[in-house]
């Protein structure tokens, strides 16, 4: 299942697509920016009596993961860090939790770091470390969106509409930096081909209105398979 990362009201959400395969695109209400697609999450409650062993599996999964390189002195260090904890009593098992704690968000920043630049592989890549995926998938009105053709190399687009008599203008570009117009639609779909695959594409969209005012400039980029 395709993913749909849209900012709306000042937050952003996971969508669930209509398409199958592997990949995600961004939908943006402004010009381009970092965002993460998919949230690693620890998973492992202050109060879980199993914190032990889970945190010994997220640090195992991270030092064997092949997709994120972790130090081997990191791993030793918290394998030594989730040791201590295990043999502790009291309230000193507190303070060694937060030791242990604090490395394994460590790991976690790293793999989501991983995730950001990689958004094809950001799903693989949080699980290859252990860790979970946090998901929202609330309902949207009215959000520019796009989604893979059922050809390789080909987007559909489909702009927000508006009540008043509207026009479709979009642009394209390989770099997100410099955009090419493309002919606009009176329609709200725009199907775009001849896309390579493998290769990430930036498109903009804005509603031009007979009488304004015209809607916002949104951009979004997709990983073309």
């Amino acid at each position: 299942m395709i993913k749909t990362v849209v900012f709306r009201r000042g937050d952003y959400y996971i969508v669930g697509g209509s398409n199958t395969g592997k990949g995600y695109y961004f939908v943006l209400m402004s010009g381009p920016s970092a965002i993460k697609i998919l949230t690693a999450v620890l998973g492992i409650a202050d109060g879980d009596t199993d914190r032990g062993p889970k945190a010994l599996a997220v640090v195992t999964a991270c030092g064997t993961s092949t997709m994120v390189i972790i130090p081997i002195g990191t791993i030793t260090a918290l394998l030594a860090a989730i040791s201590a904890f295990n043999s502790a009593v009291g309230a000193m098992k507190k303070t060694k939790w937060g030791i242990v704690k604090t490395g394994l968000k460590a790991l976690m920043r790293t793999f989501q770091n991983a995730m950001d630049l990689d958004p094809v592989n950001a799903a693989a890549i949080c699980e290859s470390g252990g860790f979970t995926l946090k998901k929202m998938v609330p309902k949207q009105k009215n959000v520019y969106t796009a989604e893979r053709g059922e050809a390789s190399g080909t987007v559909q687009l489909v702009g927000n509409t508006s009540a008043k008599t509207h026009f479709h203008a979009w642009w394209i570009s390989t770099d997100g930096i410099i955009f090419t117009l493309i002919m606009g639609t009176n329609d709200a779909e725009n199907l775009i081909t001849g896309l390579l695959p493998n290769k990430r594409y930036w498109f903009q969209h804005q509603l031009r209105m007979a009488k304004g005012p015209n809607g916002l400039l949104q951009t979004l980029f997709v990983d073309v398979l």
